[in-house]
């Protein structure tokens, strides 16, 4: 192992400077070809075609980068032609009892030997135009979809990005200084503090003055939305107007705008609810009930069930949900705050980087206590693991298939035997495995998710008392400390600690990101955001804890009025269900059966075809079978897909819909287990 870490060492950071300098090589010498033959043929007009790369962010100049399309589309058309052209002549030579009467259809009735040469020249050429000509629009329909995609990030992230800057310029901070802070948290405010960093990036590294910045902001950004609002905020600042009142009025108009969208947003998500009850629970049920009617009294109809149980219902579903996630997608906010850094944000390494130094022995003692170093490190996270196991699991719920998968399977091999493929597994022991695998990662994950709900309830108030005990005088140290004496529920305990932390020497920006870092809430983790910047410029946090809490506020009653809204269509899911289930079993037990019974009594005929003599329409007693196996399974079908739907519907989030399904899936085998 040591001799295998001194190789990695040694020779690693030369072998990928070796890569990377031939990678660098290689792309300027195509990059020379496709600008050498290709600039010729690049149109020069294009204004579209620049806005678009410049609002992807593109590295490279639009000229570069339109003669380099030009390059891979020629290159893959020529590509294709000679591969078509290959095919047809081999495919003449080699088949010629196959290509003489597709000819003769097409009214060619001689031979001539040059044929095959012609066909495949023509062939070829088209094929190489047509893959030509199809590269070169969908490289530009890639561009053209990145940057719709970035401006829908943009319009999704613009409304708290504004709140943010507004709660700053209360306080008292420039504008340069507000738009820094703003870059500064990505990953909090996600593509719109992209978007704004660059400009913080004119403003610092090219000495543009704001107005400029934000003038050339609004003519490169592919959001509309973000566009006007640079535009407008950069005639306030050229007017000498108070930056915070426009500020206030765009956060005013963008708070009125998510109000009026939430219905229109939940009327789009009632429809969808509806068609899916509609084309996937009721449709499916008439179509299955049918066809085992038809199946048990005129002809089979086992591989068209199959068919639609294990085909038409999972594809469907899965078309539904990505549905409901693009629906979903312009209302859900941007991850927890991380570290990364997109690629044109980083930084470049210092000169010498790749250049191995000569070993001494304080560096090989030293290299050691580092490897030390990481093991305990490695040691004391699997330590805090299993000192607090329930909060492990409730913010990783995945944990917990390690262990009901592996027992699930012992227990399915233990009662089944070894199958000797999945299609010979029992439905019933195979949903009891699905039953305690959904119900202990539904648990887990209700844990963490009841805990997250409690913290964000419990910002608010926070907020609003720290900003009370500010405004009357105290200091943030001071305002900390009497915040803390009170109730907050979830945030007592967090914010005990952090007040330990600050009698014990730590400043109150360190550890209030200590406290963003320990609770890992996208609400906490913003609001600590918005407080520790707010101290940079003044002590006097009252009016940006006031706004954070009314922001809050009012995100947290649009979230209510939606699952209020959502919770009556996973009502209509749970009654379709069940209607779904009440017919399977009346099939199951009444009409099933009597098919049987009519096959025995009449000998293998049904009773209505018994007395006319039509044997062809008779039905064996073994048929029934299959049927019955097939009601079962899709009556598991049916529950894993409802209740992935109903927890997507109710909570957005695909993982809330498991609870559903372990729901479900016992009420199936319930009623399958009193039948």
């Amino acid at each position: 192992m040591r001799l295998i870490r001194s190789i990695y060492r040694r020779h690693w950071p030369r072998f990928r400077s070796i890569i990377r300098t031939l990678g660098g090589r290689l792309r300027r010498g195509v990059d020379a070809i496709a600008l050498a033959c290709c600039r010729p043929l690049v149109p020069t007009s294009r204004r579209e075609r620049h806005a678009r790369l410049a609002a992807i962010h593109a590295t490279a100049p639009p000229a570069l980068v339109a003669a380099r399309t030009v390059l891979y589309s020629l290159l893959t058309g020529l590509a294709s032609g000679v591969a078509t052209l290959l095919g047809v002549v081999l495919l003449f030579r080699s088949e010629p009892a196959v290509v003489r009467p597709l000819l003769s259809r097409l009214g060619v009735v001689a031979f001539p030997p040059g044929l095959s040469l012609v066909v495949a020249v023509g062939g070829g050429l088209i094929v190489a135009i047509a893959v030509a000509v199809a590269v070169y629009r969908l490289r530009w329909l890639l561009i053209e979809r990145r940057a719709a995609a970035r401006s829908q990030r943009i319009n999704r992230t613009l409304p708290r990005a504004v709140a943010f800057m507004y709660a700053l310029a209360r306080s008292g901070m420039p504008l340069p200084a507000v738009l820094r802070t703003l870059a500064t948290h990505e990953a909090i405010y996600g593509e719109t503090a992209v978007a704004l960093g660059v400009t913080v990036r004119e403003i610092d590294r090219f000495g543009v003055d704001v107005i400029t910045a934000l003038e050339s902001t609004s003519d490169r950004t592919p959001s509309a939305e973000l566009a006007e609002f640079t535009a407008d905020l950069a005639a306030v600042v050229e007017g000498g107007q108070p930056i915070d009142d426009y500020l206030r009025q765009q956060h005013e108009r963008y708070r009125e705008a998510a109000a009026d969208n939430q219905q229109g947003f939940l009327d789009r998500l009632a429809t969808a609810a509806e068609g899916y009850v509609t084309c996937l629970v009721v449709g499916p049920l008439f179509v299955i009930t049918t066809l085992t009617i038809v199946g048990l009294v005129v002809t089979e109809t086992v591989s068209v069930l199959r068919v639609i149980t294990f085909g038409l219902l999972p594809i469907g579903t899965v078309g539904f949900l990505i549905v409901i996630d693009r629906l979903l997608a312009d209302r859900r906010a941007p991850a927890a705050a991380t570290d990364k850094r997109h690629s044109h944000q980083r930084a470049p390494e210092p000169p010498g980087w790749d250049s191995q130094p000569t070993a001494t022995p304080s560096d090989q003692t030293w290299g050691r206590q580092q490897s030390m170093l990481r093991i305990t490190d490695h040691l004391s996270g699997c330590r805090r693991w299993l000192r607090r196991p329930l909060a492990t699991l409730a913010a990783n719920p995945w944990l917990t298939l390690l262990v009901t998968v592996p027992l699930g399977l012992w227990w399915l091999v233990a009662v089944t035997g070894l199958p000797r493929s999945p299609a010979t597994m029992a439905t019933r022991p195979l949903s009891i495995v699905m039953i305690l695998i959904c119900g202990g990662y539904a648990a887990a994950y209700e844990i963490g998710a009841a805990r997250q709900r409690r913290l964000t309830a419990a910002v608010p108030v926070f907020l609003d008392r720290l900003a009370g005990v500010n405004e009357a005088g105290l200091s943030v140290v001071d305002g900390l400390e009497q915040v803390t004496d009170g109730e907050l529920g979830a945030l007592s305990e967090p914010l005990t600690r952090t007040r330990r932390d600050v009698r014990w020497g730590a400043d109150v920006t360190s550890a209030l990101r200590r406290l963003a870092r320990r609770v890992r809430s996208p609400a906490v983790t913003g609001a600590i955001a918005l407080v520790t910047n707010a101290l940079r410029a003044s002590n006097r946090i009252g009016p940006v804890a006031t706004i954070a809490a009314a922001e809050l506020r009012a995100a947290q009653r649009l979230a209510r009025r939606r699952r209020r809204a959502m919770a009556t269509y996973c009502v209509v899911i749970y009654v379709a269900f069940l209607v779904f289930l009440g017919i399977i079993a009346a099939l199951s037990v009444s009409f099933i059966p009597a098919i049987a019974t009519a096959d025995v009594a009449t000998g293998g005929l049904s009773p209505s075809v018994a007395g006319t003599g039509v044997g062809s329409v008779g039905r064996v007693t073994a048929s029934v079978d299959p049927y019955e196996t097939l009601l079962a399974q899709v009556t598991t079908v049916q529950a894993i897909c409802s209740g992935l739907v109903a927890g997507h519907l109710g909570e957005g989030e695909i993982r809330a819909g498991v609870k559903h399904v372990a729901v479900l899936l016992v009420l199936a085998q319930l009623v399958f287990w009193f039948i």
